[in-house]
C-alpha cells in the first residue's frame, strides 16, 4: 500500500488513517481529536520517547513537503493491537496542522520529504482497498476495525440509476463495457471534430462514474482520470472488476467538488448525467456548477445525457457559469455491431470550454 511506501513502513505492519472516509478528510474531526489528545497527554517528545521504548522503534514518523509537515504516523496501541495511526491535512488543508505537529514533536526533527499529490493518491488508494475488503460499508464493516464509527449510509442507487419506474435505455447491450467503450471512442472522435480535444496526459475528472463501465474510453485517449461517485457499492463493484483503479477512485458527493479539488483539471467528464427531474434539478445544477469550479482556464466540460430535455437543462446551467458549449445528438451507427439497435445511452452530448470568466451565478 502506498501509505506504507511513503512512510517507509514494512508492508506487514498495520496502518490506519484516522478518518472513516475520504469525504471525512475535509473536516477531519477525528484527526483534530487525536491531535488534541496528544496535546493533552504531555510533551510531544516524551510521548514519542515512551512509544520508542514500548515499541522498540521510532514512535512518530512525519511526511513533509518543502520541509512543512503534511502527515504524521503515530505508533499506538488500541483495541489490543499495535499499529500506525496516520493523521494528515492533505485533504483538509488545515493551516494549523503543521504548527501543531511541530509543537508536539519538535520542529527540528527530520521528516520524509514527499509530494502532497503522492500523499493524496495514497489516501485515495487506502479507502479503495478498505472498501473492497468490506471495511467501509455499515452492512459489511468488521467489528474489530479500530477507527470506524460509521453513521447510517443511505444508498441512493434507486434514485440515481432508476428513472422513477421508467424502463432502462432501449438496449441493454449498450451497457456492456466493451461495446460502451467502442461507442464512446467514436463519440470522442466526433467531439474532436467539433471542438479541439486532446486528452493525452491530461488531468481528467470523471464525475458520477458508477462502476467505471465507461472509464476505459477515457483511458484509451491517453489519460488516467480520477473517478468519483456517491454510491459506495458502484465504486466497490468497479474496483473488484478492475474497471476502476484503487488510487484514482473516490466515494464522493459531486455537489462538493470544490471542497476537495482546486482548479486542477483540464477536463471534467460525466457520462449519462441524470436522471434530471423537477424534484432534483437543484442538485444537478449544483453538480454542474461545481464541475466548472474545478476546471482550469480553457478547460473542457463533456457530458452525455439520456434525453434532450436533460441536455437543454444542463446547457442553460453551464451557460450561466460562463461555459461556451456545443450540443448535438449522438445517433447510433446502425452499420456497426457496436451501434446497431442502440438508441438510449449517451444519445445527447454537451461539449464546452470555460474561458476563465465566470458570472456571479457561479
Amino acid at each position: 500500500m502506498r501509505l506504507h511506501n511513503l512512510f517507509h513502513i514494512d508492508p506487514s505492519e498495520p496502518i490506519f488513517l484516522a478518518e472513516n472516509s475520504f469525504s471525512d478528510q475535509r473536516d477531519a474531526p477525528l484527526t483534530g481529536n487525536y491531535l488534541e489528545q496528544l496535546e493533552n497527554g504531555g510533551d510531544g517528545e516524551s510521548i514519542m520517547a515512551r512509544q520508542e521504548r514500548s515499541a522498540g522503534r521510532g514512535g512518530v514518523l512525519r511526511l513533509t513537503e518543502h520541509g512543512i509537515p503534511i502527515a504524521i504516523a503515530v505508533y499506538v496501541h488500541s483495541q489490543g493491537i499495535d499499529h500506525w495511526l496516520v493523521l494528515t491535512n492533505a485533504i483538509s488543508k488545515d493551516e494549523r496542522f503543521s504548527e501543531r505537529v511541530s509543537d508536539l514533536f519538535g520542529s527540528g526533527r527530520e521528516g520524509i520529504e514527499t509530494d502532497a499529490s503522492d500523499l493524496r493518491s495514497a489516501v485515495i488508494e487506502y479507502y479503495s482497498i478498505f472498501l473492497v475488503n468490506q471495511w467501509l460499508c455499515e452492512s459489511c464493516a468488521r467489528e474489530d476495525m479500530p477507527y470506524l464509527d460509521l453513521g447510517v449510509f443511505v444508498s441512493v442507487r434507486e434514485l440515481i440509476h432508476n428513472r422513477l419506474g421508467e424502463e432502462s435505455p432501449d438496449d441493454e447491450t449498450d451497457c456492456e463495457p466493451e461495446e460502451r467503450s467502442k461507442r464512446l471512442s467514436y463519440l470522442f472522435r466526433e467531439i474532436g471534430g467539433r471542438i479541439e480535444l486532446d486528452l493525452s496526459g491530461a488531468d481528467v475528472l470523471e464525475i458520477c462514474c458508477g462502476d467505471g463501465s465507461a472509464t476505459a474510453a477515457l483511458r484509451d485517449l491517453g489519460c488516467d482520470p480520477i473517478c468519483i461517485d456517491y454510491d459506495k457499492c458502484d465504486i466497490c463493484d468497479g474496483l473488484k472488476s478492475g474497471q476502476l483503479r484503487e488510487e484514482r477512485s473516490i466515494v464522493l458527493d459531486a455537489t462538493e467538488l470544490s471542497s476537495f479539488f482546486g482548479r486542477e483539471f483540464d477536463c471534467v467528464v460525466g457520462f449519462m448525467v441524470g436522471p434530471i427531474q423537477p424534484f432534483n434539478e437543484d442538485m444537478w445544477a449544483s453538480i454542474l456548477r461545481e464541475s466548472v469550479k474545478v476546471v482550469r482556464t480553457g478547460g473542457m466540460l463533456i457530458f452525455t445525457f439520456h434525453t434532450g430535455e436533460e441536455l437543454g437543462f444542463a446547457y442553460k446551467v453551464l451557460e450561466g457559469c460562463g461555459v461556451s458549449g456545443e450540443t448535438f445528438e449522438n445517433l447510433p451507427d446502425t452499420e456497426s455491431p457496436a451501434g446497431r439497435g442502440i438508441t438510449g445511452y449517451d444519445r445527447w452530448v454537451y461539449a464546452g470550454r470555460w474561458d476563465g470568466h465566470s458570472p456571479p451565478a457561479l
